[in-house]
């Protein structure tokens, strides 16, 4: 009798991303990034633990659903991390800011942009300084767009225009600073898009997409990218910044490759691609990495990365120490792709996964590996359990499960790695006992100390990829 690992029915579950007005997380995200890049850069162990305990207040108000007090704790972390010594007063209120663009995506031909800077939430200790001022700036690269706006901050929330003129299509990013005479006491960043005739490009698409033929990869990323797209034209707040004058340019070509019968993805194209793979009588929203070594033609090692309840296949790209995922890939030579774990998982949609992807790119069917974070680490567990011969090694972070059967799995090597100060950390023992019940022969077990749920992946995903080489040279 095959055995399957049963997933726990816990809180966690109550969570999902529709649950979430999409700009608060956005914003939320913004601040989780920002924590990260602190605790990146902040070696000093008194100055984390301090910051682990606002980590663990930033969970429990977010899977409570309590996003703008989530977003004050993760603010109360990197203040923490940056200003040891503690922040002032003025510090406190300006990190509690942030810019609410009136679109993300908008007609090259425009001439303003409607903006309103707000509150996150209410700085404990936070005072607004009468001198305080507000700077917006547009950039491409790092070249300087138009004349930056700037106004003195009376009372919240200012609402204003930025001048535009001249755009072409291109994705930029605005800056917004908040300043006290001139020393700098916030800032943050968003990517706004521009395209010439873009109601009626869209149009075009959607008639394109209309006759579009039967299922596949290549027609159902455009079809999907087309609705982000539209979405994003209609004022909807992306759940992360999205290149999407890019991404329409793309979604152009490929449809009229797609209606030509040839295919547009893969092929050796390198970067980064928000695909739609096709599956056996499904589809799965996935975000994928190809290497510069894509471009080879050789078969190439494959990471499949399962993020978090309430995150997406965004997740690992843009957080979880800003994309270390793809950083550490990328400098292999290995592809990455990341599923969208709320869309319809099932434990056998991993090595369907590892299919779709072979079809766009030659996969090294040896070197297939697994690593999950919290939900995640139940669903890749899950999927190793399902199908162990498609993997060569299973990383699970900050998350467990119950094995209650595990045929075939005992030369599978499974790596369960978890912060000390984790709420998951009971779950990650014992799924590491039940493993070893189960029969598998190779299971690590590692805690750090001094970290918590959202932390864990940035600081483990060294060591699981350390993991990961020594399971690849392993392989014939």
């Amino acid at each position: 009798m095959k055995r399957q690992i049963m997933l726990p029915l816990c809180w966690l579950a109550l969570l999902c991303s529709t649950a979430f007005a999409q700009a608060d997380r956005f914003e939320l995200g913004q601040r989780l990034r920002a924590c990260e890049a602190a605790w990146e850069t902040q070696y000093n162990g008194e100055s984390r633990r301090v910051a682990v305990n606002h980590l663990k207040q930033a969970v429990q108000l977010f899977f409570g659903l309590k996003l703008s007090e989530a977003a004050r704790e993760l603010d109360a972390a990197r203040m923490d991390l940056r200003w040891p010594n503690e922040p002032t007063n003025f510090a406190r209120w300006a990190e509690s800011l942030f810019v609410k663009l009136d679109s993300r995506f908008i007609d090259a031909a425009a001439t303003e942009l409607p903006f309103t800077l707000g509150a996150a939430y209410q700085a404990p200790d936070g005072i607004q300084p009468q001198a305080a001022r507000l700077r917006v700036t547009l950039l491409r690269g790092k070249q300087v767009i138009g004349k930056p706006y700037e106004s003195k901050i009376s009372t919240l929330p200012l609402n204003d225009k930025l001048a535009l003129k001249g755009l072409s299509d291109a994705d930029y990013t605005v800056r917004h600073e908040i300043l006290l005479n001139d020393k700098l006491l916030a800032a943050s960043e968003q990517t706004l898009s521009a395209t010439a005739n873009l109601k009626t490009r869209l149009e075009r698409l959607q008639q394109a997409a209309n006759a579009l033929p039967q299922l596949s990869t290549d027609s159902e990323s455009a079809r999907a990218l087309l609705a982000l797209l539209d979405q994003l034209a209609q004022k909807t707040v992306p759940e992360t910044n999205l290149p999407a004058a890019r991404l329409l340019a793309e979604t152009e070509t490929a449809l009229k490759e797609v209606a030509l019968g040839r295919g547009f993805y893969g092929q050796g194209k390198t970067g980064q691609f928000w695909l739609t793979l096709a599956l056996p009588g499904t589809t799965v929203p996935v975000r994928l990495l190809a290497p510069q070594a894509a471009k080879s033609g050789k078969r190439l090692p494959l990471v499949i990365a399962m993020h978090g309840a309430g995150g997406s296949e965004n997740m690992f790209f843009d957080g979880y120490g800003l994309g270390k995922i793809a950083t550490l890939s990328e400098a292999r030579g290995w592809l990455l792709v990341t599923p969208r774990g709320s869309a319809g998982f099932t434990p056998t949609r991993a090595a369907a996964i590892i299919d779709a992807v072979d079809k766009l790119y030659p996969v090294d069917r040896q070197r297939v590996f697994l690593a999950g974070h919290s939900m995640g680490a139940g669903q890749a567990v899950a999927s190793a359990l399902a199908t162990p011969a498609r993997f060569a090694g299973v990383a699970a972070l900050g998350g467990g499960g119950v094995v209650k059967e595990a045929d075939g799995i005992a030369g599978l090597p499974f790596y369960i790695l978890v912060g000390a100060q984790d709420f998951a950390y009971a779950g990650a023992r014992k799924l590491a006992f039940e493993l070893k019940k189960a029969g598998v022969n190779s299971v690590r077990f590692r805690e750090y100390p001094d970290v918590e749920h959202l932390v864990i992946v940035q600081e483990a995903l060294p060591d699981v990829f350390a993991f990961f080489d020594e399971l690849a040279q392993r392989q014939p």
